[in-house]
């Protein structure tokens, strides 16, 4: 590597000391409803329904929660494929045993590389694709997002942004990520005060 380069950082290769912040109040569960690549201006566009969030603040149906990465510089998308041999669990197994079952079973389990243009067809999946986990890291002069989606029910998929910048969107109004999980927050609070209450 040349001396002058900056060293390579992303999810495999991210500094220690670069701070996380969990998206997962806002997008968990949501619907990542449409992935859009613009290589000619550098970013990469990603469009959620997060119906929960969006009925309890009385938001338009139609209102999306957007993420716009900006100077992208690598995106890349893995995928876990699931063992054919299947996971039996004998009726009256206890909860304990039926945990140990499918731990082993999720073990084998093969990661395996896709294209990004293939993560993008597969927001059309009639089953779409639910966010598990949402999380970004910021530096000085670079972003980096990790999405965890469940595909179709059976699979998953992790997919890594790199980028110079983010921002974040609510409908049409731009807010900060603090903002934007903020929303998320908000309705996790009132459901666990429901859950006191009841």
């Amino acid at each position: 590597m040349d001396s002058d380069k900056q060293p390579l950082v992303d999810w495999v290769n991210f500094p220690e000391d670069i701070p996380t912040f969990s998206l997962w109040e806002t997008l968990h569960d949501g619907d990542l409803l449409a992935i859009e690549s613009d290589l000619l201006a550098r970013t990469v566009t990603l469009r959620f329904d997060v119906g929960y969030v969006r009925d309890f603040h009385h938001l338009p149906e139609n209102t999306q929660f957007v993420i716009v990465i900006e100077g992208v510089q690598s995106v890349r998308s893995v995928r876990s494929v699931p063992w054919p041999g299947g996971c039996s669990i004998p009726q009256g197994t206890p909860n304990a045993d039926q945990s140990v079952l499918i731990h082993e079973y999720h073990r084998k389990w093969r990661e395996e590389s896709q294209s990004w243009s293939d993560l993008e067809r597969m927001t059309s999946d009639p089953f779409g694709l639910e966010v598990s986990i949402a999380t970004l890291g910021r530096g000085s002069g670079v972003v980096a997002l990790q999405i965890g989606l469940l595909v179709a029910r059976d699979s998953y998929v992790e997919a890594y942004i790199r980028g110079e910048g983010i921002t974040f969107h609510i409908g049409e109004r731009q807010v900060t990520p603090e903002e934007f999980v903020a929303f998320g927050e908000a309705y996790w609070e009132a459901f666990a005060s429901k859950g006191k209450a009841d």
